[in-house]
């Protein structure tokens, strides 16, 4: 046997530091994020861009209109941690026929990737159609894209003024909400959006996130079981159950999330690594030193 390795893996906590360096801080994991941006979960469904019926499916991702129900908040973070509301009750407005040339001209630009000339396109339109509420959500994501969340969150509470229940609105300002740090607030809007739909995924997974990221562990737990219950192919939702099972020490119910995660997404990193730390607790190094290899493969590092 090669004494070189017996040295470097001679404790739990030397192998989860190397594998814990190569992959601590990879901000960002397909479809593994921590709150997901608007535009992430955009991005992930383009095209067509989002749609704002109220039937749910799919981030808190934020999504782009569609003209059928799905919905979808959220960045990723590392396995350890990185919206006030309100609503007026307004009456809503006819909107514009979603076939609006102005309207169409963005959702192509924005699906060619030409965020400047979409922005454009919806800013003309809501200046003529101020309660054009697909307009106003979809302009909400480009600029969440470019960083200018503030700008983000005007425009998706002008959205909600018009149209105060939409679930696809609420899930979308409760992601923006999440990436700056305003937990309490974004789980606000994720609880309304659960109130009315029990059941919508993109809900569950995003209030489980907001719950880890404010320690409130068990309370994740539940709502990602639902999640998982609700969309069992979800590999991120696998992977924060596994991380709140762990924090409560449930390590047989944390390693069979974490496993869960890895066959659906076999090049996760952190879901590996998660796979490790519990192997460790568990007393079993060897394979623990597995996972962890494994890990920093995929990682590529």
């Amino acid at each position: 046997m090669n004494r070189r390795r017996e040295r470097r893996w001679q404790s739990s906590e030397d192998r989860a530091k190397v594998a814990a360096e190569l992959i601590e801080e990879a901000e960002t994991l397909t479809a593994t994020g921590a709150i997901a941006t608007p535009f992430d979960v955009a991005r992930d469904k383009l095209p067509p861009p989002l749609r704002v019926e109220s039937k749910q499916a799919e981030a808190p991702r934020a999504m782009p209109d569609q003209e059928s129900p799905p919905p979808p908040v959220p960045p990723a973070s590392s396995p350890e941690p990185p919206a006030p509301l309100a609503v007026p009750a307004a009456t809503e407005p006819a909107l514009p026929p979603a076939d609006d040339p102005l309207y169409v001209s963005a959702r192509e630009a924005s699906e060619r990737g030409d965020l400047d000339r979409a922005a454009a396109s919806y800013r003309d339109l809501l200046a003529r159609e101020p309660g054009h509420v697909k307009a106003r959500n979809n302009l909400a994501l480009i600029l969440d894209a470019r960083g200018d969340r503030d700008g983000a969150l005007a425009e998706l509470d002008r959205a909600l003024e018009t149209d105060p229940n939409n679930a696809q609105l609420l899930v979308n300002r409760a992601a923006v909400l999440g990436a700056t740090g305003r937990y309490a607030a974004a789980q606000r809007d994720l609880l309304r959006v659960i109130r009315d739909d029990p059941v919508n995924v993109e809900a569950l997974f995003n209030i489980g996130i907001v719950l880890t990221r404010r320690g409130l562990w068990a309370d994740a737990i539940a709502h990602l079981k639902r999640a998982v219950e609700t969309d069992p192919g979800r590999a991120a939702a696998w992977y924060y159950l596994g991380d709140a099972l762990n924090h409560v020490d449930d390590l047989r119910g944390a390693l069979t999330a974490f496993e869960r995660a890895v066959e659906l997404q076999p090049a996760n990193p952190k879901a590996l690594y998660g796979i490790g730390k519990v192997l460790d607790r568990l007393n079993r190094p060897d394979e623990a030193t597995v996972a962890y290899r494994r890990s920093r493969e995929v990682s590529g590092r």
